[in-house]
């Protein structure tokens, strides 16, 4: 067997595991989650799992570094480009609602490793663009400001609003379909809808 076919096979193994590993991790959380019920997910036995990840903290650390970056992944592409701020924040809205609604379980994973493991989330940033992200969108808003195209508002404010609009209702799913009678399928379809309704809410929110 070739040195290539054996670099595709590890890897497809290695994504094997941590495809397992996120499903486990997700149902259980980290503290819960053994390495057996990983290895029995992926069906694979104990041996080969510690051959690739000698630890379940190893494992969790990529998993969540690459939920981080599925969460941010199109931000920065998107406050890159020439598009008037608006019409950014509508593309920022839109990449977001989509990314939850592909995967729903990415904002309580976050939060729950918050929680757990505080005083390693600055390590975990380093690997992300997450701090450029803050930085770029808080400098344009403030040149919008600065030049009379939107009112004076806080940029952080108006970035913790427009995290907190997208997440909201995928955190609380599950009250919204008892409180509301959002069924399943119905729920996809309100946050479809929701994608222009929070653009528009938003963006008037910064006009004089």
């Amino acid at each position: 067997m070739s040195k290539k076919i054996t670099e595709v096979k590890d890897q497809n193994t290695e994504q094997l595991i941590l495809s397992a590993a996120r499903s486990v991790f997700t149902k259980k959380g980290f503290a819960a989650a053994r390495m057996d019920d990983i290895a029995q997910e992926a069906g694979i036995n104990r041996a080969l799992l510690h051959y690739y990840f000698r630890s379940k903290g190893k494992m969790f650390d990529v998993i969540f570094q690459e939920n981080l970056k599925s969460f941010y992944a199109n931000f920065l592409e998107i406050l890159s480009t020439d598009l008037p701020i608006r019409d950014k924040i509508r593309s920022l809205v839109y990449s977001e609602i989509d990314t939850l609604l592909e995967r729903p379980e990415l904002p309580l994973f976050i939060l729950n490793e918050i929680a757990r493991n505080p005083d390693n989330l600055d390590e975990m940033l380093q690997h992300v663009e997450v701090h450029s992200f803050f930085k770029v969108f808080v400098q344009q808003m403030k040149a919008e400001i600065a030049a009379g195209n939107i009112r004076p508002v806080d940029p952080r404010q108006f970035i913790m609003s427009l995290m907190a609009t997208c997440i909201f209702p995928f955190i609380a799913k599950p009250m919204l379909n008892k409180v509301m009678g959002i069924s399943e399928t119905e729920f996809k379809k309100v946050m479809l809808a929701r994608k222009e309704v929070v653009s528009e809410l938003l963006i008037a929110s910064l006009e004089k």
